[in-house]
């Protein structure tokens, strides 16, 4: 289900689009939605950074939400480059319905150190990184 398709308008505190994608900013939550057959690199995702820096002040405790509503890859060897950032994520939640948005996900999971659960439901996974915010879990640098 699209971020569009919910109810979570009230929540939702800002929208940046890019080439690559929608990605929405909530209280400790950015959820992204990568266009259709887009290659997401470390390139794209330094821009989504920069923009989440603007939005969480240092030390929030934040949660990533990838909500794998279309298809696309990822370069899993460009999360190596998180973990020298900035940005720093309690957790880091896959929304999806396709088994293959999985298996690649697991094979990301090789590449990063942070906590990675999968969720059929948008919501689910929300509910997740609220728990994992409010319990101020190790954070991970990123970006």
């Amino acid at each position: 289900m699209k971020v569009e398709n919910t109810n979570l308008a009230n929540q939702i505190k800002d929208v940046y689009v890019s080439d690559s994608g929608i990605f929405y900013f909530l209280d400790g939550i950015i959820i992204s939605e990568i266009n259709e057959g887009v290659t997401y690199t470390w390139d794209e995702a330094q821009e989504i950074i920069h923009e989440a820096l603007k939005h969480y002040p240092s030390g929030k405790q934040i949660c990533y939400i990838s909500n794998r509503v279309n298809k696309y890859s990822v370069k899993p060897q460009d999360w190596l480059k998180f973990q020298k950032g900035n940005l720093k994520l309690n957790g880091y939640a896959i929304v999806t319905e396709f088994e293959s948005s999985w298996q690649s996900a697991l094979m990301e999971k090789f590449f990063f150190r942070f906590k990675m659960e999968r969720f059929n439901d948008l919501y689910e996974a929300i509910n997740w990184c609220r728990l994992r915010n409010q319990s101020k879990y190790r954070q991970f640098n990123v970006g």
